[in-house]
């Protein structure tokens, strides 16, 4: 057991120490892990970023000069070889600029002229309807970056920023292209990677290689043709950067768009164990020092179990000494330390000291115990004997108890009779006291009513006199309303009128600005100005004219309206003076309420004086019963008392009977129990001497 116990501290250390183990590291590793991958998707997300500044920056300075060169061929009259010379001056210094050219709105086997840097001119058929990069300017109003194709004077491949050239009056009028060399593109993106050997790549909207260290891949071969198990990442790319750290085949995957209307793709991939090279060092790191942990809590367990478990041993061999033999008490354990296990040798020996001392009083009492048990089976004879005389005695005493107790329940019923019909009476005159305080509450609550109802009606008149008033004044005032709303009809009469001029004079003004505009063009050249002015007139008139007409259809609005407000106002005058009449007749029957309720005032009074007069005649009566009611009552408690008193002394004499007979089984019991007491002091004494003291 003691070994078993020493097993399951050596366990629980290891348990103990493998759970701290587990509890600091997951997290660190976790942790560790979360910071990693933050840190990798910050990184794809920054050099992709870059990625995308320095690709924008490459294509920045060829989408300038388009945009400029479309804005200067759109004014200035073109020189061929001058324009040509222009062009190739333009390019020279940039070895990433393989042409610049501008083609007019015409083809060119139709006779449109073709300005190219250098000097080269297309074959008389050449039709440039025909091509992609043409085409695509064509329909785009924004530059436009083209999908790479072989450019024929270079014989390269070249990817073309367009764009169409917009003529003063809109008209569309041909397209300026630059070449840029698909080399030095691949050049710049061949060093945009997430890791060492990590492969970047741009792809047209399809997956085809724009850009690729194998230049014979470049509009040949399919990215995700090559890496079939990352085709189903395709969906994902968009505006913002797609990163998947953990693809297949232990690969990462990045990308994003480059360019919406073209649809390109910047895409990453590497070696995923690159991004987490110092994360798995580091697990390994924890997982050793994890081992070397769980060795040392080991090796201290053990060390402290053995230390613990061996002075127990050494107890519990004192113990088994001490209990072998012939229970010798005076034997003692051996302390040999401080610690808890010397704590435990202290309080043994002195419960053995302790149990020496108690063995020792039951051996001196054992011959008290004897004499006493003697002396008490003396006494219980003698106690049976006049326990029989007692019980002779309660017995008689009890019959004459029995008497008594049915004299005084017949006087208790008899009493209990008068009290009932008492409490009837009181109850009676209770309901009648209620019933008068109930009818003169409900009169004095009717008076207060009236009150209210009188000043209510006071304020009613009032009121009526205010609205009758009112009334009169609002008749005056809707007679004035009427008058004004005549006078403005009258007002919108003559603006009707005005109106009418002002339309007649810009129908007039309209045919002299013909007039007008006829004679400057017999006058020619001279008249343009004069022209520019009868135009602007014949427009002001026509203004003029449309607004007149947008006057008068208000103003008719504003007559119907009028029309509208001047029937609205009869009936309100009509409806005014029906409201003074009503006013009248109403205020006529509120004086006629205010009259009754004065009357009835009056009567309420005499009949709460008669109900005063009968409430104070029934307080005198129930005063009275009430006087009754409580000496019965005083009757009855007392009636009661000897009642309970008779019943106590009978239950009494009953427990008393009980007791003197329990007491007679009792004493026989108590002579059997000291016979088992001798016996077992007799075996108590031959046990106790056994132990040594």
């Amino acid at each position: 057991m003691l070994f078993s116990i020493r097993k399951k501290m050596i366990l629980g250390y290891s348990a103990v120490s493998i759970l701290s183990i587990l509890s600091v590291s997951i997290p660190m590793i976790k942790a560790q892990g979360n910071e990693v991958r933050k840190n990798v998707a910050d990184s794809a997300e920054a050099k992709m970023e870059k990625a995308l500044v320095q690709i924008d920056k490459f294509f920045e300075k060829p989408i300038s000069i388009v945009n400029d060169m479309c804005l200067y061929v759109s004014r200035a009259d073109l020189d061929l070889k001058q324009t040509q010379d222009d062009f190739q001056n333009l390019i020279s210094t940039d070895k990433s600029l393989s042409a610049l050219y501008y083609v007019n709105e015409i083809p060119v086997k139709d006779g449109g002229t073709f300005y190219y840097s250098g000097g080269w001119m297309p074959a008389a058929d050449y039709d440039q309807y025909t091509r992609s990069w043409f085409t695509d300017a064509q329909r785009s109003l924004n530059t436009v970056i083209t999908e790479p194709y072989m450019d024929v004077p270079t014989q390269s491949l070249v990817t073309s920023v367009v764009r169409s050239v917009k003529r003063e009056n809109g008209a569309f009028g041909g397209v300026v292209g630059i070449d840029i060399s698909l080399n030095e593109l691949n050049d710049v993106v061949r060093n945009l990677k997430l890791s060492e050997s990590g492969k970047t790549f741009i792809l047209d909207r399809n997956g085809v290689y724009l850009t690729n260290p194998d230049f014979k891949k470049i509009q040949n071969a399919n990215f995700f043709d090559d890496y079939k198990f990352l085709s189903k990442y395709k969906s994902n790319f968009g505006n913002s950067l797609f990163l998947k750290t953990n693809a297949e085949n232990d690969l990462y995957i990045a990308g994003c768009v480059v360019n919406e209307d073209s649809g390109w793709l910047l895409v990453t991939i590497g070696n995923t164990d690159e991004f987490f090279a110092g994360l798995h060092k580091n697990e390994r790191l924890i997982f050793i020092m994890s081992l070397v942990a769980l060795g040392l809590s080991l090796a201290v367990a053990i060390l402290i179990s053995t230390k613990i478990v061996n002075p127990i041993k050494r107890v519990n061999a004192a113990m088994k000494k001490i209990a072998s033999g012939q229970a010798d008490l005076t034997r003692r354990l051996d302390v040999q330390s401080s610690d808890e296990v010397g704590s435990l040798c202290h309080g043994f020996n002195a419960f053995m000291e302790k149990m020496q001392g108690l063995v020792g009083d039951v051996k001196k009492s054992e011959t008290t115990l004897t004499n006493a048990k003697d002396d008490l089976l003396f006494s219980l004879d003698n106690a049976s004997g006049s326990i029989k005389k007692i019980l002779t005695n309660i017995e008689g005493a009890g019959d004459q108890i029995e008497q008594q107790a049915e004299s005084v329940q017949q006087t208790s019923s008899a009493v209990e009779e008068i009290a009932e019909n008492i409490n009837s009476l009181e109850r009676m005159i209770e309901t009648q006291s209620q019933g008068v305080e109930q009818a003169s509450s409900a009169v004095e609550e009717m008076l207060g009513n009236i009150a209210a109802v009188n000043t209510s009606v006071d304020k009613m008149a009032d009121s009526f006199e205010l609205l009758g008033a009112n009334a009169q004044e609002g008749i005056a005032q809707q007679k004035m309303v009427s008058e004004q709303v005549a006078n403005i009809a009258e007002q919108s009469a003559t603006l009707q009128d005005a109106n009418l001029a002002i339309a007649s004079v810009a129908s007039q003004t309209n045919l002299l600005a013909m007039n007008a505009a006829i004679e400057a063009a017999h006058a020619g050249e001279a008249g343009k100005g004069f022209s520019v002015v009868a135009d602007e007139i014949r427009k002001l008139s026509e203004t003029s004219a449309a607004e007149s007409k947008k006057i008068g259809d208000e103003l008719r609005k504003i007559n119907e309206s009028i029309e509208q407000v001047v029937g609205t106002t009869k009936e309100s005058e009509r409806s005014f003076a029906g409201v003074d009449e009503k006013i009248r007749l109403t205020d006529e029957i509120v004086q006629q309420i205010k009259s009754a309720m004065s009357e009835q005032k009056e009567g309420s009074k005499q009949i709460v004086d008669a109900l005063k007069m009968v409430n104070d005649s029934t307080h005198e009566v129930h005063a009275a019963a009430r006087e009754m009611a409580e000496g019965n009552r005083t009757i009855l408690g007392e009636v009661k008392n000897l009642q309970d008193a008779t019943h106590l002394i009978r239950g009494g004499m009953s427990d008393m009977s009980n007791n003197a007979r329990e007491m007679g089984g009792t004493s026989d019991a108590l002579i059997e129990i000291s016979e088992k007491v001798g016996d077992a002091i007799n075996q108590i004494g031959s046990q106790i001497g056994q132990f040594n003291v």
